[in-house]
């Protein structure tokens, strides 16, 4: 048995004894005068099978597992959510995420897993709100989104930035042009390192770089979701 059919089995039997859920740590780290380091990632074993960064405007980690008609299971910190590399294998009818406050923002974050970019799941997080996604495949290849009030603002693949589309693609052209995402209108070539250039993106878009630090110093809320 893998590590999250052992966490499911023995979270969900002792939940009812659980004390109230509460928010994560969501004190942000001081601010700096270094640029924030987003190649981390690439570095970052753990996340080598490909992972998903989810940001929710204005949710609670509590209230992203509600409206995601999911199950909490256990607080959880960063090495025991990602480590293990199986994502959603534990079952292939749920997705399992974990899910921290930072600042205005709860961050969902995927081991290898695919809740993120499937929108038809996500999309009532973005009801009256921002959400905006970041997926990158075992293979490098990048896929980033931005929904609001439930819909598409933003659809970019690093594998053909040429198709890039949404209801918000002229605001957004800027920012994807300024962190190399997207050249001119004549440039259609894959993105082959899209990982750092999409963490600006998201830091530039939310004011949340997402660090190894600030990742990696909170607990996660372990949520599994069904896929409907």
């Amino acid at each position: 048995m893998n590590r999250r059919s052992t966490l499911l089995l023995v979270a969900l039997a002792g939940l009812a004894g659980c004390s109230a859920p509460g928010v994560a740590v969501s004190a942000a780290s001081p601010s700096s005068s270094v640029a924030p380091d987003f190649g981390w990632v690439e570095r970052d074993p753990a996340l080598a099978s490909g992972f998903c960064f989810t940001l929710v405007q204005g949710l609670t980690p509590v209230e992203v597992a509600e409206r995601l008609g999911g199950t909490e299971l256990e607080r959880v910190e960063w090495v025991r959510l990602v480590s293990g590399g199986d994502g959603e294998q534990a079952g292939t009818d749920r997705y399992f995420i974990g899910v921290a406050r930072i600042g205005d923002w709860s961050l969902i974050v995927e081991d290898n897993g695919a809740l993120g970019v499937a929108q038809k799941v996500i999309s009532p997080l973005s009801a009256g709100r921002t959400v905006l996604v970041y997926r990158s495949d075992a293979a490098g290849r990048g896929r980033l989104l931005a929904l609001r009030d439930e819909e598409l603002a933003l659809d970019y693949d690093s594998g053909a930035p040429g198709t890039t589309t949404g209801t918000g693609l002229a605001e957004f052209q800027p920012a994807l042009r300024a962190v190399g995402l997207v050249g001119d209108a004549t440039v259609t070539s894959a993105v082959t390192e899209p990982t750092v250039p999409a963490l600006e993106f998201l830091a530039e878009q939310t004011g949340v770089p997402l660090t190894r630090a600030q990742l990696t110093e909170r607990t996660y809320l372990l949520v599994t979701v069904p896929k409907t």
